[in-house]
């Protein structure tokens, strides 16, 4: 099957999703406005590159369909959600509102470049292709964004709720409930008035909505008021009546999960590329093959001062997976260049800092001999520069020197570094996912973003922390890591470092994770780049 009949399907597939949602749209005023000509401006740009491309995700143009498409969300997830929620809460969910909105436009802009050529392979004229822009913009943007809108407010709601439950624990039973009237599916009818406590697994599956359009709920009600469900049963007469393939995909519960929507949603069929390209990102090609050439490529792709002393040829994949990290901060956080001006390796950095030192000595002191000049530079540069335990760091000072930046310690380079990272994770010291090299680096640089946006004293971020902290050390070691207990700047890159590395981030590292894409976005990008806060 070509790809042009696999859109064909995939929006059958949509529209038997929707099919409620999209014929109560004739009857309805929508409860939101989509801004068509976004949607065009991105048409036009897969035109005059004569197709679409994933990297076009990163383009100003698609970025603004992105955005609108995340506004009329968040609108939907404000309905949702009482003024009370916690920011953590309200940020999760705009996390999956953002990514969702990613992968919607994705496949909107697909289908763009699948209309612009006639079926025998004929480029068609501009306006031609302009009339199906228009068909594709009303499909997805007005009839499917109609129905993920309303979904969007009731799974605001249920998450709100279950946030509300956990607070009380098995204090009280829940109770599913539905709307108890004519329109009620008959699947969910066999689920009324099921009785278990927050802690039974049901809950897991079965916290509403279980479809679109979906009106159950469920209520708090005092123990032995009703009787208590055969849990077992609960679970099966649930598995039965969800056993569609358009059922299936709603069996997860949005509060513990916090997500908007469904993950396995027909949007989220793509390449996996297509997330980095969501967060504004595509990798480049990795060419170097010894450790020269890695220091050479960083300077010339990274535009930074490097030394990777310490490492060996046989270190390559771990220097890449440092290169990595940094490329994709640099290519999301242009700003952090001006203070990450190093990147490189502690034994490198240190003979950097000792050469820079020593050439200042020389012109303070022309009558001492190299040699003591020399060890005076050395003890200073280890002074600045070392750290014997730590996986790595991020260094503000030598900035005069162009060595401010980010380190890593080669005395756990190999394996050893991989075994330790591990028994980290397991151990809880450090988040879910954040078991590789990549995440180390990307915690140091959440400290050198940190340092640009003074986030940990920003009151939008201490009101995240203000709500966590006062929770206590087993709180912040469950919901995100032993080591986020140690200040509020290792809360922030812990967080920053799940926030990229965990598939499915939790509530503090998403919520810390937008918060800096939005106060970046506000600090550092104009409106007119077609960019704005996630």
């Amino acid at each position: 099957m070509g790809l042009r009949q696999q859109y064909g399907a995939f929006n059958t597939a949509l529209r038997s999703l929707y099919n409620d949602d999209i014929l109560q749209l004739a009857d309805k005023e929508k409860p939101f406005e989509f801004d068509d000509s976004l949607f065009e401006a991105a048409a036009s740009l897969v035109y005059e590159n004569g197709g679409f491309d994933i990297s076009q995700l990163e383009d100003p143009a698609a970025r603004a369909v992105i955005n609108e498409t995340l506004r009329v969300l968040s609108t939907a997830i404000d309905s949702g959600l009482p003024h009370e929620v916690p920011a953590t809460v309200r940020y999760a969910l705009e996390n999956n509102a953002f990514i969702f909105s990613g992968f919607k436009t994705f496949h909107s802009m697909r289908e763009i470049g699948l209309s612009m050529v006639t079926d025998k392979g004929e480029m068609k004229p501009f306006n031609d292709f302009m009339t199906d822009v228009k068909k594709i913009n009303q499909m997805y943007n007005h009839n499917y964004l109609y129905a993920e809108y309303n979904h969007a407010v009731g799974t605001s709601l249920m998450a709100a709720k279950w946030h509300d439950f956990e607070q009380d624990g098995d204090r009280y039973d829940l109770q599913y409930r539905t709307a108890n009237d004519g329109k009620v599916r008959e699947e969910h009818a066999l689920l009324h008035e099921t009785t278990l406590p927050a802690s039974d697994p049901f809950w897991d599956k079965y916290f509403p909505p279980n479809g679109w359009n979906c009106r159950c709920t469920v209520v708090q009600v005092r123990k032995g008021k009703y009787p208590t469900s055969d849990p077992a049963m609960a679970m099966l007469r649930g598995d039965n009546c969800t056993d569609g393939v358009k059922q299936r995909m709603f069996r997860y519960n949005p509060g513990k999960t916090m997500e908007l929507f469904p993950p396995k949603h027909p949007y989220r069929k793509a390449p996996a590329e297509v997330k980095k390209a969501i967060d504004g990102y595509t990798p480049i090609e990795w060419t170097p093959k010894t450790v020269k050439e890695a220091e050479q490529f960083y300077r010339d792709k990274l535009g930074v001062n490097c030394s990777l002393a310490g490492f060996t040829n046989k270190n390559m994949a771990q220097i890449e997976s440092i290169f990595r990290s940094v490329e994709e901060h640099f290519r999301r956080f242009p700003e952090i260049k001006k203070e990450t001006l190093f990147v490189g390796t502690i034994r490198g950095r240190i003979q950097l800092l000792a050469a820079a030192k020593l050439a200042e000595y020389k012109k303070l002191y022309p009558t001492m001999s190299e040699e003591s000049l020399s060890k005076w530079a050395t003890s200073w540069a280890r002074k600045i520069g070392a750290c014997k335990n730590c996986y790595a760091y991020s260094h503000g000072a030598a900035k005069d020197m162009g060595l401010s930046g980010i380190a890593f310690n080669t005395s756990w380079a190999g394996d050893k570094i991989d075994t330790s990272l591990k028994n980290d994770v397991k151990s809880k010291w450090h988040p879910p996912g954040c078991d590789t090299l990549k995440a180390v680096f990307d915690h140091e640089l959440g400290h050198e973003i940190d340092r640009l946006l003074g986030l940990h004293r920003h009151p939008e971020f201490l009101k995240i922390f203000g709500a966590e902290h006062p929770k206590g050390k087993s709180h912040i070691t469950e919901n995100l890591s032993t080591y986020g207990n140690t200040n509020s700047k290792e809360f922030i890159a812990e967080a920053w470092s799940e926030y990229l590395n965990n598939e499915t981030p939790r509530p503090i590292a998403a919520a810390v994770g937008m918060l800096i894409k939005k106060l970046y976005a506000e600090k550092f990008q104009s409106p007119s780049s077609g960019v704005s806060s996630p």
